[in-house]
């Protein structure tokens, strides 16, 4: 009774921690959505009307102000002074200029092209939008990473193997006592309860407990240091991984250029 009441508390309190861990991943992703400009102002037939970006379609005429998130993929048709932020995108936080008769082979270097999700940092113009919603430039590196097939963590792939060992000996045990104890014609209640007590010995029940109190401590540690954390198995994965390949600016620095040492 006591180790089912401790199990359970255990039991309790991990999906409490792991409702929290997740639940905080899942507000810092949809911060993302800050990205999506709710209403804009576009021309059609000649006449300028304000729509939900998600009812912009292509040949629609946007009109493009400073401070706005760019709605769709679009060619520049006007402009004045009008520059972009393409951060989201190439990681670059250098504003770059916009204008109507620049052609280049990579859509991402053309600067008659604005993509979907870039920032206008100032100026204004119009555009006509080319692609919309997930055929947008910003849409099909969405669609990469929605269709990346989710692997197993190390921890994950470790713990199951040493479960299904420690199962299967824990069993083979059991019956072997099991039989031996009919050959030597005991009561069968007593063989049977003789037989769960051996499997359950042979479980290590404050394994999930050890387990989930050392991942958390360093998840929380993690979060001390601005570390995002949303499943708690990826922290065993993240101490284990030897090199990490990150963007640069907006994620490993904030594009502020500061003193550090003075030299006279």
């Amino acid at each position: 009774m006591i180790i089912g009441i401790v199990l359970f508390v255990v039991s309790v309190v991990t999906a409490v921690f792991g409702f929290y861990q997740e639940f905080s991943a899942n507000e810092a992703m949809a911060s993302f959505k800050n990205y999506i400009p709710a209403k804009c102002k576009v021309i059609r037939d000649g006449k300028e009307m304000e729509v939900l970006t998600e009812d912009i379609v292509v040949g629609d005429i946007v009109v493009i102000t400073m401070g706005m998130r760019v709605p769709a993929d679009m060619r520049v048709i006007e402009c004045s002074n009008l520059y972009v932020d393409h951060s989201c995108l190439t990681g670059e936080s250098m504003e770059l200029e916009r204008l109507t008769d620049h052609v280049e082979d990579k859509p991402l270097e053309a600067k008659n092209l604005m993509f979907y999700g870039t920032l206008v940092k100032s100026g204004a113009g119009k555009g006509v939008a080319l692609k919309v919603g997930d055929r947008t430039f910003m849409g099909l590196i969405a669609k990469v990473m929605t269709d990346t097939e989710v692997t197993e963590t190390t921890l994950g792939i470790e713990l199951k193997h040493f479960i299904h060992i420690i199962a299967m000996l824990a069993t083979g045990y059991g019956v072997t006592f099991f039989i031996i104890g009919i050959i030597l014609k005991l009561p069968w209640i007593y063989n049977f309860i003789f037989m769960i007590g051996i499997i359950v010995a042979n479980v290590p029940e404050g394994l999930l407990a050890t387990i989930t109190v050392g991942l958390a401590l360093t998840a929380k540690k993690m979060a001390d240091k601005n570390v995002l954390v949303k499943k708690l198995e990826c922290v065993e994965t993240l101490g284990s991984t030897s090199c990490i390949c990150s963007d640069k600016t907006g994620t490993l620095t904030q594009n502020k250029m500061t003193v550090v040492s003075c030299y006279i």
